[in-house]
């Protein structure tokens, strides 16, 4: 648990508090001098202590109100019992703690540049293992409703988008697949979710045009046919790929250009977008892999019918707790 510099109600709690066993006191102790005295002792060393908390409050409330930079919290919450244990965050929701570690440059979660609700892991080396279910993930995301995009990045299977060649996301057999014969491996599956998939159409001709992805919304909005569906297992987007670079031009482009390398690019393949054009069949996008840098993690596309790579993704509950961890790959992050 901790507490920030706002709404510092918490000492009016705590009085009512008092009141409330003041009151308690006198039906246990019973309504007489000696039991009177006793309601007095005690009420008074409580009075005593919330004094001393307030004193602590205040403290804290003056720092954070006069921006000197970093204020310390630690006395005011040792005074109501709160451990400030680096050791362990337990109660705290974990997407809040990734929270306090968004970074503006290096490797690291960054705030999404198409929305500040959702955060990335963008870089080459980032700290973004965790442990759930006897097993080791990374995460990919926090998404706007707080739940987190796990990859199961040891998963590394070869299957088909579709068997019977469709490009219909909800309908696919790769993702019945994952929801069903897949999500039994899991040993623990209490803490995922429903989570939201978007197989959004995209015109390779939109990469040869360099356009940005916002451009590429507007041109080709009437002809674009996103499809969203739930379910507790998926898999990455063309844009997942994208941003989790730090090129800015991989980040906002369309793009089929190669080097557009990120902790991702080890774990190429199947993504939920399919291509536009279907002249030729139903065709889905993937991530290349090459030992040439220049022709490396380049996004291609590829009959559903076809086999790639796939790297099963979950969507992890938003009250999810953390235990402890730094998300390193010797420590990941470990639920509570």
């Amino acid at each position: 648990m901790k507490l920030n510099n706002k709404g510092f109600a918490f000492s009016t709690m705590l009085y009512g508090t008092l009141a409330l066993i003041t009151v308690i006191l006198y039906v246990i102790l019973g309504i007489n001098k000696g039991a009177s005295d006793e309601i007095y002792f005690y009420g008074d060393e409580i009075e005593a202590k919330l004094n001393e908390c307030v004193y602590e409050e205040v403290t804290l409330e003056n720092c954070y109100s006069a921006h000197v930079g970093t204020c310390d919290p630690t006395p005011y919450h040792a005074c109501l019992g709160i451990s400030d244990s680096p050791t362990e965050v337990a109660g705290e929701l974990i997407s809040e703690t990734l929270k306090t570690k968004v970074v503006t440059s290096g490797d690291g979660l960054y705030a999404d540049f198409l929305t500040n609700r959702r955060y990335i892991y963008r870089g080459n080396s980032v700290n973004n293992y965790i442990k759930y279910a006897n097993k080791v993930w990374r995460i990919v995301s926090i998404e706007p409703d707080g739940s987190l995009k796990l990859l199961d990045y040891t998963y590394n299977k070869i299957t088909q988008w579709d068997t019977n060649e469709q490009d219909n996301w909800p309908t696919s057999t790769l993702k019945v697949f994952l929801n069903s014969n897949y999500l039994t491996t899991i040993t623990d599956t209490s803490k995922i979710v429903s989570g939201q998939w978007e197989s959004t159409i995209v015109y390779p001709s939109a990469g040869t045009q360099g356009l940005t992805i916002q451009e590429y919304n507007e041109q080709y909005n009437n002809q674009m046919s996103n499809v969203t569906s739930y379910a507790q297992v998926g898999i990455l987007s063309v844009y997942d790929y994208m941003a989790a670079s730090r090129n800015a031009a991989c980040q906002q482009h369309m793009t089929t250009q190669a080097g557009c390398t990120s902790w991702l690019s080890n774990f190429r393949g199947w993504t939920l977008n399919i291509d536009g054009d279907e002249t030729n069949g139903k065709y889905a996008f993937h991530f290349t892999s090459s030992d040439n840098p220049e022709e490396s993690n380049k996004l291609g596309d590829d009959l559903t019918g076809s086999s790639q790579k796939v790297y099963p993704v979950i969507t992890l509950d938003r009250n999810s707790v953390l235990l402890s961890g730094d998300g390193s790959s010797d420590n990941p992050y470990v639920l509570k």
